[in-house]
């Protein structure tokens, strides 16, 4: 390839990471404005929403105004199906530039309609500031076979030929869907398009919805037989000429170009494109259109939907232990606490505002506490645990008599885990009070200046069998396992109904849950019964932290407590776990009055549309997948 003649660095900088997350997290919105389509293709994931509806222009201007005065956004991207077939594409593109002064203002095109000189000028000169052209092949037989659509690859060359060589034309970059039948020349179309002067790439991962999980034979593909293409490709990000982002690409297959692991937030993007479809699920018990174990172990959102049904269930059995409180009044406290909670969580700034806060608690309930300024630890009357992130504050509480009924836990980060290494001794008496909680962030700039470096080498070096949570097993060698605290607040319900906030559980998901893994440990003794390491850590430190438990003395005790933990290994979503019956709500709020209708099909029925069939199997795909 032309762009990676020159020597790429062999990682890129921490800095230069952490500027790919600024962009990634950009306050963004999306607006559909169609779900007509002038392609067919074979991968579509919109293929079974109501086809051929052109949503009413007062409704996405509507739209488009609420991302700017409620979401403060600044970009927006103005989808369909093809959004250019909407009448109104032009006149939607300068109401959301000229009028609400989105700064940028983009659409995902199969370029048809740019092939037209006239209507790629009055886009652009409407404020049209993005173009994201979909290119699937680098011949015509391979794209309009793979989008079904006949002449489409030569009006999207055209139509981005002529906007990338346009001195006053937009940004113009292409997103590709890798899947089998292009996957074996990925490079070749990241090469027509370097020639034409775009350096801009999203690589698309087929994922199990509509077209594609109906066409999976011919899409689905084995990564791994094809990884040093991919790799090659993906390399490109380390030319400074070129940019390339991957959407929905499995962590595992990223060691070694983990600045590559897709910015979490994408996972509030996924189940916001889902929202009436979680929100009838948790509140009536509907199934998920797509959920089947088959569909389910291929797709992205799995990971985010087995972390909702683990959720509610710790939930319907009454398994929440923390009430999260905060410096909030006691008013907002629920009575009785719901959910199985028998401790309030609460945040204060001394040690004397904990012994008035505690003062205004009811009776009977245990207290977990931060405070901000350590000092002697009062007597407060009831079962105390105290939250340490600092090394003063270690100073101040590790030890006395508090801690004979009390407990500590301890937050691992740059700070405390130097003082632990240091005083190692003063933790040994009190091994069965305390625990040692590697926290997760929801950024990766967090994770980056929190983290200590490398959690096994900490724990081997403190040599001590101390409880911890938070880690993998293969992190924390010589510990003894436990399973993180589980608390719950208002902050993740929604406030006029007392249901479980959807964006709240999805922002919980990426901050806490969501975990990865090495392809490395497929061969772990403990794999089952591991989630993997948390995916800032691993955008920060590398999936080279994943040290797989094969055969020793370590590997043998985490396998045994792990199996005394879990008998069975906790079941997925994507193992074909059970549904969970709705959750109560919060107490003095009502039960939901039923399900919620999803407005894109309220407008269809009122138009009288209809999901088109799926395009599938040989009476409807025309013509076989082209020779290579």
């Amino acid at each position: 390839m032309t762009a990676a003649s020159s020597t790429p660095p062999s990682r890129p900088s921490r800095q230069a990471m952490l500027e790919r997350e600024a962009i990634a997290n950009r306050k963004k919105h999306w607006v559909r404005a169609v779900t007509a389509c002038n392609s067919r293709c074979l991968f579509c994931l919109d293929a079974d929403t109501p086809r051929n509806v052109f949503i009413p222009t007062d409704e996405v201007k509507a739209e488009l105004r609420r991302g700017r005065e409620e979401l403060g956004a600044d970009k927006v991207i103005i989808s369909g199906g093809e959004a250019t077939l909407h009448p109104d594409f032009v006149e939607l593109v300068r109401y959301a530039r000229q009028e609400l002064g989105y700064d940028r203002v983009q659409t995902v095109t199969n370029g048809t309609m740019f092939a037209d000189r006239g209507f790629y000028v009055a886009c652009r000169d409407a404020g049209l500031g993005e173009i994201t052209f979909s290119l699937h092949g680098h011949t015509p037989e391979l794209h309009d076979w793979l989008t079904q659509t006949p002449g489409g690859f030569h009006k999207l060359m055209k139509g981005m030929i002529r906007a990338r060589r346009d001195p006053r034309g937009p940004i113009v970059n292409v997103d590709i869907c890798i899947n089998r039948q292009n996957v074996a020349v990925i490079d070749r179309i990241v090469e027509l398009c370097l020639s034409v002067g775009v350096t801009e790439f999203d690589l698309l991962h087929v994922i199990p919805q509509a077209n594609a999980f109906e066409n999976r034979d011919l899409l689905f593909y084995d990564v791994r037989e094809h990884l040093p293409r991919l790799q090659k490709v993906f390399r490109l990000n380390r030319h400074p000429g070129v940019t390339v982002w991957t959407n929905r690409f499995p962590v595992h297959y990223l060691e070694g170009l983990e600045d590559l692991i897709q910015d979490p937030h994408k996972m509030l993007d996924e189940v916001n494109g889902r929202r009436f479809m979680v929100r009838n699920y948790l509140d009536v018990g509907k199934p998920m259109e797509c959920r089947d174990p088959e569909r389910c172990r291929h797709c992205f959102i799995e990971p985010f939907c087995t972390t909702m049904d683990r959720r509610v269930a710790s939930m319907n059995h009454g398994q929440e232990q923390v009430w999260v409180l905060g410096s909030a009044p006691v008013a907002d406290l629920p009575v009785p606490l719901p959910y199985g909670c028998d401790t309030v969580g609460i945040e204060v700034p001394d040690p004397d505002a904990l012994v008035r806060r505690v003062g205004e608690l009811p009776a009977g309930l245990a207290v977990e506490a931060r405070v901000a300024t350590p000092g002697p630890v009062p007597a407060v009357g009831r079962r105390l645990r105290l939250c340490a992130d600092t090394a003063a504050q270690l100073d101040a509480w590790l030890g006395g008599d508090w801690l004979s009924e009390g407990e500590l836990d301890i937050d691992l980060n740059r700070d405390t885990g130097p003082w632990l290494l240091q005083h190692r001794d003063r933790l040994v008496p009190w091994l069965d009070r305390i625990r040692i909680h590697q926290p997760s962030w929801e950024h990766m700039a967090d994770a980056a200046a929190h983290d200590v470096r490398d959690p096994a080498a900490f724990f081997t070096a403190l040599g001590l069998p101390v409880q911890v949570s938070g880690l993998a097993a293969c992190q924390a060698p010589g510990t003894v396992l436990v399973e993180e605290r589980r608390r719950i607040g208002r902050a993740m319900f929604d406030p006029d109904t007392g249901r479980l906030a959807i964006g709240a559980l999805a922002r919980d998901h990426v901050a806490r849950a969501y975990r990865a893994k090495s392809v490395r440990c497929d061969d772990c003794r403990v794999r089952a019964r591991c989630e993997g390491i948390h995916i800032n850590m691993l955008r920060d430190q590398g999936l080279r932290l994943c040290r797989p438990l094969v055969a020793g003395k370590w590997a043998d005790e985490a396998a045994a407590r792990l199996e005394a933990r879990w008998p069975e290994p906790p079941a997925r979503v994507a193992d074909g776990k059970p549904l969970e019956p709705p959750h109560d709500s919060l107490p003095g709020y009502a039960p939901p009055a039923g399900p919620v209708a999803d407005p894109l099909a309220v407008t269809a029925n009122a138009l009288g549309r209809r999901p088109r069939p799926l395009v599938r199997g040989p009476t409807r795909i025309k013509g076989g997948p082209p020779r290579r």
